[in-house]
Order: structure tokens, then sequence, then C-alpha cells
């Protein structure tokens, strides 16, 4: 059960890897995409600031990860590639391989596919964007030659264990463990964030409720229920996106984790965890490390349930945010 921080400069290294993490994952858009296809269209699922821009501090981001022993995954998750962007995305994935990139997080069966061929030795790691939501869809991400299944936050960790069961335990398992969510799922979602945010997660939309049948007015008591329910909507919001805010005033990441979990998440044979976030600043990413290490370390030194969940809890400084139930990942 390894920390898969996020990373997007290669001075972050060293302060990560020293603060726990164990593995990375990282962007790379080159000029050469952007000059073919602009920033609007995505090639992996961040925009082009959260990603490095040139090979060489790619290359340098990888030689000081090698050095303390820590692989690095690279993100190729956009929802959907055309065929027009593919010769480019291979030639891409040739120059990261022979920097020494570990595996690639990919979101598409055709780039999986077109990649195994053109490099058979890659490592694939299937993204949750690819929806691995079911037994048979892990099958035929092995077919392929997947080595890693990254599952979608809207699975329990009881169809986890249903997945990974029929899916093979000789496979790698990723789970998010920290920040960011998605009020939808997000392996069905196709609209980009990329420009002006996500539309999903804006609470400035006016609604005005109608009936379904046209000669009928809405009742009060129906108006306020709706009311009620819209209030309710905009609360789930509110928290799924990190409580309006990336960083709390004492330093510490909000948004949903699955924490309270982790001694269920280490039985169940997770391989690794993932803190969401590689368009965050050098603090957040530092601060997501240092929780997410401290609960796994108090994890593997054997604390109980109760004393995981107080610890958790204790280390996010929010329990009022905990407590409302809408910050769990996995409940």
């Amino acid at each position: 059960m390894k920390v898969l921080a996020p990373i997007s400069k290669a001075e972050e290294v060293e302060m990560l890897v020293k603060s726990g993490a164990e593995e990375f994952y990282v962007g790379y858009i080159p000029f050469k995409w952007l000059k073919h296809f602009t920033a609007g269209v995505w090639m992996n699922r961040r925009a082009p600031q959260a990603s490095i821009p040139s090979i060489e501090e790619y290359a340098e981001l990888i030689e000081k990860a090698h050095s303390y022993g820590v692989p690095v995954f690279m993100t190729l998750n956009a929802p959907y590639y055309t065929n027009t962007q593919l010769p480019l995305l291979l030639e891409i994935a040739k120059e990261v391989y022979d920097c020494g990139t570990d595996a690639f997080i990919v979101s598409e069966i055709g780039l999986m596919i077109s990649i195994k061929e053109a490099i058979p030795d890659a490592v694939i790691h299937v993204s949750s964007l690819a929806a691995p939501i079911n037994s048979q869809s892990v099958k035929l991400y092995r077919e392929i030659g997947a080595s890693r299944i990254v599952f979608p936050r809207s699975l329990s960790l009881a169809e986890m264990n249903e997945v990974m069961e029929a899916g093979g335990r000789d496979l790698e398992y990723e789970l998010f463990i920290l920040n960011d969510g998605c009020i939808y799922e997000e392996s069905f979602c196709f609209t980009t964030h990329n420009q002006v945010g996500a539309f999903c997660a804006s609470q400035n939309w006016d609604f005005q409720f109608m009936s379904a049948r046209e000669e009928k007015e809405l009742s009060v008591k129906e108006r306020e229920k709706l009311q009620n329910h819209l209030k309710d909507y905009h609360e789930f919001v509110w928290f799924t996106h990190s409580c309006g805010c990336s960083i709390s005033n004492s330093g510490i990441p909000l948004g949903p984790c699955g924490l309270c979990s982790l001694k269920k998440i280490a039985e169940l044979g997770i391989d690794s965890l993932k803190i969401v976030g590689r368009e965050a600043n050098s603090l957040r990413k530092l601060a997501s490390v240092q929780l997410v290490s401290a609960v796994v370390k108090a994890v593997r030194e054997g604390i109980d349930e109760v004393g995981l969940q107080k610890k958790a809890k204790l280390l996010r400084k929010t329990p009022e945010f905990c407590d409302s139930g809408y910050m769990c990942y996995y409940r």
C-alpha cells in the first residue's frame, strides 16, 4: 500500500519523497502538442500549467525520483483521443519512455493498444476514466496488457473486492485517498474543465421549478421540498469540491478522503493510494503527502479502527466537516 503523489516540478521531488511519497504521477505536455492542437484540447486531464512543458525538465524529474528509488507514471488520461492525434501521442510516449517513465496512466482503449504495439515493454495503468467498474472490464484491460487498475471513486470497497477477485489478484489495484471529487461518475463525463472550470461544480445556476404537467401549478409544499432538495445538493457540491477552498486556515488540504477506511483498504489488498492534485501548488502537495503518510504509517504500525478514525480526524483538523458525512469516499 504505497503513497502515490502528484508532482509537476523537478524541484518537488526531494521534499515529497522525504515527506512520504513512494510513487509519483506526472503530466507532460510539450509545445509541439500545443502547436498542433492548442491548450483547449486535453492531452491529459489537466490544463498545461499542471504539466511539465519540456523534455529536459521531465528527464530531470525522472532522474531525481529514480535516485530515491521512486517510480514515475505519466498521465495520458483525456476522455478520448482522435486518430489525427495518435501519431504525435505515440511519438511523445516513446520520448518519455526513453527518459525512464515507469508506466503510462491511460484512459482510452485504443491508445492502450497502440502504446503496447509501439512499445511492447511499456507498463499500462488503466485510468479511472476508462471506467474499470466491473469484473468484465478488468478482464478486458488485462487482455490488452494492463498491469494496474485505478478504481473510480464511485465504487465501494465491497465492489472493489468483487472486481479484484474476478479480475485477478496478480494485477495491481489503486484507489483515490485524498482531495477533490466528482459529483457525477467521471468515467462517463466528456466535459472539459480546461478553460472555464467545471460547470457541474458551479453553485451559481438559477433554477425555476415547474410541473411536468403544463396545466398544473406546483403547490407551496412541493416548491418547499424542491428548494430544500436544491439546498442539500449545493451543500453536497460544496463539500465534494474541497469545501470552497483547497487548504484550510491550518494549512491542511480540504476535500474528500478515505483516510478513516485505510485499515479496510489495507486488508483489501490495495497496492497504491492516489492523492489528487497535479495542478496544486507545492505547499498543498506537501501537506497532502504528509497527511496521508502519517495515517498510512499508523496503519502499518497496527493502529485499531477506532484509533485510526480519531487520528485521521485529528490530523485533518476539521471534525465538523468529517461529521457531515459528505467527506468520505468510502463509507
